[in-house]
């Protein structure tokens, strides 16, 4: 009988081994789980903060073979690479001041911490770049309409215009929901 217990207490301390070897196992698998579903949002905001910044860089030799081509005057071209070079540095400057590229390395409220100031930045960089965006709108306006005179042509100036600005206007407010999305989507994962 003792030998039965002593099999019988050897057989569970088999199973609760191999109940915890498995436990484990699953711990492991659901922690690799949360961390890839984590990064999804995380890659989106990465991938933003990539297209942000290859969008400056294209917008430099963009503008000037615009202001080439179409004779515009070269004050047109230095004040928007100014504005774009001063967006890519400070995009560059809070991506590596936030330590984005190694966004879910750390704790859980580092991580919150740094999504949200990156909101806030987002944020209020698209506020001040409102200023530039507006002035230069204003100014190719201005500039396109006295180059047309009084022709026909007038019209349908203005009505293109204001489509390709509500065009844009509706693009960049959509990336801002998706970015703001993303963000909130990783806040509430770490929430949990």
């Amino acid at each position: 009988m003792e030998r039965n217990m002593g099999q019988e207490l050897e057989a569970l301390k088999a199973d609760y081994n191999a109940l915890k070897a498995q436990m484990q196992q699953q711990e492991q698998l659901n922690e690799r789980f949360f961390q890839a579903a984590r990064r999804r949002p995380a890659q989106a905001l990465s991938r933003e903060i990539r297209n942000r910044l290859m969008l400056d860089v294209l917008t430099l030799p963009t503008i000037w073979v615009i202001c080439i081509a179409t004779h515009w005057p070269p004050l047109f071209g230095v004040l928007v690479s100014l504005w774009t070079m001063i967006d890519f540095a400070a995009t560059l400057w809070i991506n590596r001041k936030l330590g984005m590229e190694h966004l879910l390395d750390g704790d859980t409220r580092t991580v919150t911490r740094t999504i949200t100031s990156y909101r806030r930045f987002y944020r209020r960089a698209l506020a001040i770049s409102l200023l530039p965006c507006i002035a230069m709108i204003t100014y190719i306006f201005i500039e396109l309409l006295a180059r047309v005179g009084d022709s026909a042509n007038r019209n349908l100036i203005i009505a293109i215009g204001i489509a390709y600005t509500l065009a844009a206007i509706i693009i960049t407010w959509l990336q801002y929901r998706r970015h703001t999305k993303a963000c909130d989507e990783l806040l509430d994962e770490f929430e949990e």
